[in-house]
């Protein structure tokens, strides 16, 4: 059955709201470290693989490469990443965590241990399950929309 287009609106605001809240979230746990959402997303990528170009962060995060790099200088700035050789691409370098980044990121993931517990207790399994599988789904017809887009 297909779904009624209030319905998906609904569902796009909810998204949004939860987007808007991890972020307020993250923001107020993280202040002290110097590292906004953005950069604690890229840190994440990074943390669970390594090496990654501009353009592999943005297509992953569904962002402008633009945007990517100017998180990445931030970090780079702050010795939180370092770039290496790319040896499939000269122009396009790869990053990965510095030893300082991987430390601010373990103490990123410490601090939001309690709100995931919170989260995990308020859902169930079965609960995030089919919503994760929602969202992949609404994730690739909007990847397909937008690249369906720019070949036109």
């Amino acid at each position: 059955m297909t779904a009624k287009p209030e319905t998906v609106t609904r569902l796009i605001r909810e998204v949004r709201t939860c987007f808007n809240q991890l972020r307020s979230l993250a923001e107020n746990l993280n202040a002290d470290l110097d590292v906004n959402p953005s950069m604690r997303a890229v840190m994440e990528s990074l943390a669970r693989d390594a090496h990654r170009t501009v353009p592999d962060l943005a297509k992953e995060r569904g962002t402008s490469r633009q945007h990517v790099q100017k998180v990445i200088n931030g970090l780079l700035d702050q010795e939180l990443v370092k770039a290496s050789e790319n040896p499939e691409h000269k122009r396009s370098v790869l990053y990965l965590l510095t030893s300082k980044g991987d430390q601010v990121f373990a103490e990123i993931r410490r601090r939001e241990a309690a709100p995931m517990r919170a989260l995990s207790e308020a859902l169930s399994q079965a609960d995030i399950e089919q919503t994760s599988d929602v969202l992949s789904r609404m994730n690739q017809t909007l990847d397909h929309l937008i690249n369906q887009g720019e070949s036109t």
